[in-house]
């Protein structure tokens, strides 16, 4: 039995409200954001020690970078509230099953100084419904992209942090290829 999941990346951006997509400017050049890779991460489970234990990141990341002159948040969710097979929708899988851990790879501190930095040590789940990764610390986190600059590592069906408690075994997922789109949205901190 192989089950094979695809997440795809999705950027949006924001200022005071929601809005818009990846290749069209924004319209508050003072927050961008910037996918440099991992634009599609996917998992393939084929052995019986994943299904049992889950993939972690096995080499699943995202870097991203954000330039700001405002503070900023980060969120993430799925463009849907369930994975849906693709060769059978019926085939359905909780998105809990996804987890991201944030690693800060740019010189602001993500130890709560200059980023709070919800999804580290542990990672933090996916959902149909944004969750803030990353918002201002007790200063400010704006600054240049290489200021901000992060790895968002990817596992599956680890159980650890708030993801899914059961295997992908104990699931009883049924074969198929899942796919999903995950949305990055970034926005001013309250």
């Amino acid at each position: 039995m192989r089950i094979c999941f695809y997440i795809m990346l999705s950027l949006f951006s924001a200022s005071a409200g929601r809005v818009l997509a990846q290749d069209i400017p924004p319209p508050n050049p003072s927050m961008v954001i910037s996918i440099v890779s991992g634009y599609s991460v996917s998992f393939l489970f084929d052995q019986m020690d994943e299904y049992k234990n889950g993939i972690l990141n096995g080499g699943q990341q995202t870097f991203i970078r954000i330039g700001a002159v405002n503070d900023w948040k980060l969120q993430f969710k799925a463009d849907q509230n369930i994975f849906y097979g693709d060769n059978n929708p019926a085939n359905q899988m909780e998105l809990n099953n996804v987890g991201l851990v944030v690693q800060s790879t740019g010189t602001n501190q993500d130890d709560g100084s200059n980023i709070i930095n919800y999804a580290k040590p542990e990672p933090l789940a996916l959902s149909g419904s944004d969750q803030t990764l990353m918002t201002k610390g007790s200063g400010s986190n704006r600054g240049f992209e290489n200021r901000n600059s992060f790895t968002l590592n990817w596992e599956m069906g680890t159980k650890r942090g708030n993801m899914n408690n059961q295997s992908i075994l104990e699931q009883m997922i049924e074969a198929d290829t899942y796919t999903v789109s995950i949305i990055l949205t970034l926005s001013p901190a309250n």
